[in-house]
């Protein structure tokens, strides 16, 4: 095998970049929060150029956003597959999936940054409308029993506070 052809094979694509640059950010993010983090740490944690970082992404905040959407749409997922496995019990189910994600901490912890950024008019659009969307889905998901869908949802937001302090009784 010459050179070259190693080196190609070596490559990664663009979206596998895209996916390692997304896991460091949410790392940086979830730790420092949207003001607090530095692209040069993030590009230097996922292994590339802070201008490819850029050319991926655009700006901070963009990555930032494309970092918490990584997130809910994570979420989401796990949360639709339970529910839709579990039909007679769809609020249970998402109940014993949500304290799984529970433990993934940077997720948590970017969730509450998100929320946090919202003092930027763009930030705050963007979760608005794509928490609107997730409290949609399980709004579907409870048979449009708005109650219910708001009880768990309170619940879920009170249980994402407790796993990022540490503390139990907020889990249950």
């Amino acid at each position: 095998m010459d050179a070259k052809t190693e080196t190609t094979q070596q490559r990664i694509s663009a979206e596998e970049r895209r996916a390692a640059v997304l896991a460091a950010a949410i790392t940086e993010f979830a730790r420092n929060g949207l003001a607090g983090s530095s692209t040069e740490v993030i590009s230097a944690r996922a292994g590339i150029s802070q201008p490819y970082l850029f050319k991926l992404f655009g700006t901070k905040r963009r990555l930032f956003l494309a970092a918490y959407e990584r997130v809910m749409t994570h979420m989401d997922a796990v949360l639709d597959d339970a529910a839709a496995a579990h039909p007679d019990d769809p609020e249970g189910a998402m109940d014993a999936a949500y304290r799984e994600l529970l433990k993934q901490r940077d997720d948590q912890l970017l969730l509450l940054q998100a929320y946090a950024a919202c003092g930027d008019a763009e930030v705050r659009a963007y979760v608005r409308a794509r928490e609107a969307r997730t409290f949609a889905e399980v709004l579907a998901a409870t048979e449009g029993d708005l109650a219910t869908a708001r009880r768990w949802y309170a619940r879920c937001l009170l249980q994402s506070i407790g796993a990022v302090l540490d503390l139990p009784e907020f889990i249950g």
